[in-house]
């Protein structure tokens, strides 16, 4: 009979550890991403998730204007395009620039991105490696 209670205890709890493991999963990630730019221009990122090293190499008159990252992403504002990179797809995915827009904020947290210009609102899902953009 003791040890009825202790089961009735442990069952009840049950929930609240589903609870505190569904949470654990929304934490941020863990460092995954690792980048550095070199004299050359390219930017050379090292995925931990999936232990390689990826390159980007900019165009001949392209410049890095602004850059946010996060620990499992990298988000690149140049001249031309917008660039991000996540350790889940393990690939870089670009948006063109418009000639005439400007960049107004970037930010990068955990698996997204959010870049505003004078045109336009973009996110980008680390996740999926999508770009979402609308007319502003």
């Amino acid at each position: 009979m003791s040890r009825l209670p202790a089961l009735v205890l442990s069952i009840a709890a049950l929930p609240l550890l589903a609870a505190g493991v569904a949470l654990a999963g929304d934490e941020p990630p863990a460092r995954l991403l690792y980048w550095h730019e070199e004299d050359d221009g390219r930017i050379v990122v090292s995925n931990i998730r999936f232990s390689r090293n990826d390159v980007l190499e900019l165009g001949g008159r392209e410049r890095i204007e602004e850059r946010a990252s996060s620990q499992a992403m990298l988000v690149l504002v140049t001249n031309r395009r917008m660039v991000a990179y996540s350790v889940y797809t393990a690939a870089w995915r670009e948006v063109p620039r418009k000639a005439t827009e400007r960049l107004e904020q970037l930010e990068a947290e955990d698996y997204s991105a959010f870049v505003l210009t004078s045109d336009r609102v973009l996110n980008f899902n680390g996740r999926s490696g999508v770009w979402s953009e609308n007319r502003r």
